[in-house]
């Protein structure tokens, strides 16, 4: 990771995405602290905000794609940035009527679904000759602890200089992005697919047929249905069982929560380090089976109630660790056997599944919580996955035997 921070052209990049991310932290906080306030229902309203920000990257993600493989990558990243400068300076005046902010949150979202499938299909034009493992664990890492900084400066924000300066912040975050990317020539000189004009529809049914020809990425996509259903039941009912079932006072709440990023952040920085020892697909069966089992962990720290504090923060880190580690043999997959003219559909293709069976887990987690209870919908949840793992550890020799390539 050093060599790649010391080469300047990926530390402009690096820097780039960083300062970007931290953006969609701050909007992400600021607008839930607008939704709470705005209307009579907030819990019904905070709902729609948060629908809102996944629907784009869900639902729409997978037509992404095509723009992705045939413009170039800095066009669309600088384009997603600046769109969202002016998007957010939008939600100044539109902090007061809750259906155009709906609006507008869902165009933010658009613009970092966007941002996100060129981000990521542009990595093996920037890192070049580094090693992919390693530019994808930093990612991964950066993104973690942004996730949990870009929350903490969105709320420092609100509490010290107010909701409009939020949003101004925010805004000025997309344009050092943007010029930061603008200046890159490796994204400004990269090519891109020569595909004629008016077959967007061919080239997305063309794309689709292929990524999915690819046993590989079939097999990947197969594993990431129940694991995101998981992720997103896990995501759904973790708070709950930490305030109320545990009762955890504010303090105690935030190291657990804080434990959870912990987790993610160390998953992301050892994935490069088992990228070079361990075959991707094993590497993904352990990361899924190891999410599996800390939830399935829960039942004795939830029954016995044991080891207080500690070990309730040890089990959010590992539970957070396992979450972590499922992406990174899935990115590294992804960008080993996708073509480069595939890349962005193929990328986009999983990234919507990925999004909407997490927001299906997500409905599925309220419903269990209230039909089993809450410690017993996360406990079960790692039962059912654990099926899945098992399985998919009887093909790993014949996907990383096998490293397909689409057929043409």
């Amino acid at each position: 990771m050093r060599e790649l921070l010391r080469d300047k052209v990926y530390l402009r990049y690096w820097l780039a995405v960083v300062v970007s991310y931290l953006g969609d932290g701050i909007v992400k906080v600021t607008v839930v602290y607008v939704a709470a306030t705005l209307t009579d229902a907030p819990a019904l309203f905070i709902a729609a905000v948060v629908i809102a920000q996944l629907v784009p990257s869900g639902i729409l993600g997978t037509f992404i794609g095509p723009l992705v493989d045939r413009m170039s990558p800095r066009n669309l990243l600088v384009g997603a940035d600046l769109a969202r400068v002016a998007i957010v300076l939008a939600m100044i005046p539109a902090s007061h009527h809750a259906a155009l902010l709906l609006v507008l949150i869902f165009l933010e979202g658009l613009g970092k679904a966007v941002f996100e499938t060129a981000r990521m299909a542009a990595i093996p034009k920037v890192v070049g000759n580094h090693s992919l493992p390693a530019a994808i664990g930093l990612f991964q890492s950066t993104v973690q602890t942004l996730n949990l900084v870009g929350p903490l400066i969105g709320g420092l924000l609100i509490a010290t200089t107010g909701v409009r300066w939020s949003f101004i912040i925010d805004a000025a975050t997309f344009v050092v992005s943007a010029l930061l990317l603008g200046n890159l020539a490796v994204l400004r000189n990269a090519s891109v697919v020569a595909t004629p004009a008016g077959q967007y529809w061919q080239s997305l049914r063309d794309g689709i047929r292929r990524a999915l020809g690819i046993p590989t990425l079939r097999i990947v996509a197969w594993m990431m249905v129940p694991a995101m259903i998981a992720f997103g039941v896990f995501t759904t009912n973790v708070n709950t069982q930490l305030l109320v079932a545990f009762g955890l006072g504010a303090f105690d709440f935030g190291l657990a929560t804080a434990m959870l990023g912990a987790g993610a952040i160390l998953g992301a920085f050892f994935g490069p380090v088992l990228v070079k020892r361990v075959p991707l697909a094993d590497l993904l069966a352990a990361a899924v089976a190891l999410f599996a089992v800390s939830l399935v962990l829960l039942w004795p720290i939830d029954h016995f109630r044991f080891g207080g504090l500690a070990v309730i923060c040890a089990w959010c880190a590992l539970a957070g660790m396992g979450m972590s580690l499922v992406q990174v043999p899935v990115a590294n997959i992804l960008l080993r056997d996708l073509p480069d003219d595939l890349r962005g559909r193929g990328i986009a293709l999983l990234n919507a599944l990925m999004v909407n069976f997490t927001i299906i887990g997500v409905l599925l987690g309220g419903a269990a919580a209230n039909w089993l209870g809450i410690a017993a919908s996360i406990i079960v949840t790692g039962v059912i996955l654990i099926v899945p793992a098992i399985a998919l550890t009887r093909t790993t020799r014949r996907i990383d035997r096998q490293p397909a390539r689409a057929a043409s």
